[in-house]
């Protein structure tokens, strides 16, 4: 479904007064922003086209990718970071890797 469409599905829902969004639509407005970033998009500009928040955007875009879930990790010795970088999203922080681990964590986390 095209950004036109979707927005005015989610401007029934809200005029409605239904509350909750249909979990159909949550998931088509998920698969619209995920085509959108990888066209270079960012999720805000998404967002306001949409007609909605970004932090809802966010929101179940992190439910869609089962948010919350533990992932197996190998624990290397001996490594040392050349320079430390510091990387927080919300309560999220990631400390004493180099780019490269940093990088190469996102690859698995993704």
């Amino acid at each position: 479904m095209d950004g036109d469409g979707l927005k005015q599905r989610l401007r029934r829902v809200r005029s409605g007064g239904r509350g909750r969004y249909p979990l159909d639509l949550r998931k088509a407005v998920v698969e619209y922003a995920s085509r959108a970033r990888h066209q270079g998009k960012s999720g805000a500009k998404v967002a306001a086209e949409l007609g909605m928040s970004s932090h809802t955007l966010q929101y179940w875009q992190a439910a869609a990718r089962g948010h919350g879930q533990l992932l197996p990790v190998k624990i290397v010795a001996g490594t040392t970071a050349t320079q430390e970088v510091i990387i927080e999203c919300g309560q999220v922080r990631i400390r004493g890797l180099d780019i490269a681990g940093v990088a190469e964590l996102l690859k698995r986390l993704a």
